[in-house]
């Protein structure tokens, strides 16, 4: 019963052809963990960094894989709760653990000399980090804020020295590391599976909760012309979505709203403390200070997918599309998206001209990156989302459906970015200052411009709003 149950629990989330792609990246991670090496005193920085950051991203992207059938089908059946449990559990491991594997995979080889520490240590991250779903997605917005605030700071807390920190593995105290991340495994697994055992129970007191909610800001449109209430809408409020439910993100859907004037006040302290680490506190050679700027371009990718998931998935083809051309509806809404994404995230790249200024030439690519290639993707995978696999979204706390090959093609905009980002920086450790720099130029008008010709594409903006009909939108 158990096999028969975890085999329907893991299908009816992830396709097959997925499921041998995972297994194919795992493989590769694998390998690369034996072949990889670089400097230390680099991922002295970088691995605390992004622990915090897989510690923090499943507790505020969704949480758990639950499907809407579920709650219709499969909780109603005399299945045992603890083999329920288990599986369920299995799924978040499939969902969170291979991301971490393939990042961590990095800075393996560099941690051979504790090789025994580096993997009780993992091993233990690794539960921790598929218990944090189930634990925390009941739990309110402010609570879940605070809750991965303490544990980022926590995990970081190793770059000052601190020992009893499972990311201190990194700066020297391998069985500290290994004793805190254990005790985090023994204490959150036990409760993740008390909550996957009950979650029935659990996704309908939130489910009730957020329904029943009182709507607190009443934001009103009368009296303003078209645009002025987009622009209300898309750029003066920034919307962050989230289902990562394969690779790095729990199985729910949740969506969040604020000001950008309260989000722009906030990039701007990241981008204080940022710019002090680089320019005068954190002791790296300028060759290091640049791959790390690099590792950080890389990644800060994986954050469209949180500016792009709800841009149509909320949308409501009566509401918009009928007050507006559609086709010229879709453009002002991708164009307001793009600059409000561009306007959040002007503090940081103004930190990196800044670095820039001052001899490090990767930041003024990770700095047109964020200002000018970030929010251009987001129009790119919008579109390529709106032709591989269109759906909107009819309720939150479920998963909106099967996870599959065509979702994950949606990121394939971003490895043009990638190869181009990492083909300047090889230009730079060789040397060729000036094709660097053309590298960079061409990554940003390139992209920028495919961004351009494709909101101003009328038929392609039909072919848009066709697909999204024939996929049920309404």
């Amino acid at each position: 019963m158990l096999y028969k149950l975890l085999k329907f629990v893991i299908l009816s989330r992830f396709s097959k052809q997925l499921l041998v792609l995972m297994a194919v990246l795992l493989a590769w991670a694998l390998f690369i963990s034996s072949e990889t090496g670089s400097s230390v005193n680099i991922y002295h920085y970088y691995g605390p960094a992004f622990l915090a950051f897989f510690l923090i991203l499943p507790i505020l992207s969704g949480g758990i894989a639950v499907l809407k059938s579920d709650r219709d089908f499969l909780f109603t059946l005399p299945v045992k709760r603890s083999e329920l449990a288990l599986s369920l559990f299995v799924v978040q491991l499939l969902s969170f653990s291979l991301i971490v594997i393939y990042v961590l995979a990095y800075s393996f080889s560099n941690l051979r000399p504790v090789l025994a520490y580096a993997l009780v240590d993992f091993i233990a991250l690794i539960l921790t980090v598929t218990s944090l779903g189930p634990i925390t997605y009941s739990l309110r917005l402010g609570w879940r804020i605070l809750f991965a605030s303490v544990l980022a700071i926590w995990m970081v807390s190793a770059l000052l020295g601190f020992p009893f920190s499972p990311a201190a593995i990194y700066s020297g105290h391998p069985l500290y590391a290994v004793i805190t991340s254990v005790i985090l495994a023994v204490v959150t697994v036990p409760l993740a599976f008390r909550s996957l055992s009950r979650v029935d129970l659990d996704l309908m007191k939130t489910f009730t909760r957020y329904s029943s909610s009182e709507v607190k800001h009443v934001r009103r449109f009368s009296g303003m012309t078209p645009m002025k209430a987009m622009l209300e809408e898309n750029f003066y409020t920034v919307e962050v979505s989230g289902r990562m439910n394969s690779m790095g993100g729990g199985g729910s859907y949740r969506s969040g709203r604020f000001k950008l004037s309260k989000g722009v006040l906030v990039t701007a302290v990241v981008a204080g403390v940022y710019y002090y680490l680089f320019a005068y506190r954190l002791n790296l050679s300028l060759h290091n200070q640049e791959i790390v700027i690099l590792i950080l371009s890389i990644y800060s990718v994986i954050f469209i997918m949180f500016f792009t998931m709800g841009v149509l998935g909320n949308e409501r083809l009566w509401l918009g599309f009928m007050t507006r051309n559609p086709t010229r509806y879709l453009r002002d809404l991708l164009v307001t998206k793009s600059l409000s994404l561009s306007a959040l995230l002007s503090p940081l790249a103004v930190a990196n001209f800044l670095l820039a200024i001052r001899g490090d030439e990767q930041a003024l690519n990770f700095g047109l990156f964020l200002l000018i290639v970030i929010p251009s993707l987001l129009i790119i995978v919008v579109y390529m989302s709106a032709f591989l696999y269109p759906f909107q979204i009819k309720e939150e706390i479920s998963m909106p459906g099967q996870f599959n090959l065509r979702q994950m093609g949606t990121l394939l905009p971003a490895l043009p970015a990638w190869f181009l980002v990492a083909l300047s920086f090889g230009a730079l450790e060789g040397g060729m200052q000036l094709l660097a720099l053309i590298v960079t130029i061409f990554t940003t008008v390139s992209i920028g411009g495919t961004a351009l010709a494709l909101i101003y594409s009328k038929s392609l903006g039909k072919r848009v709003v066709d697909r999204l009909v024939t996929a049920g939108f309404v």
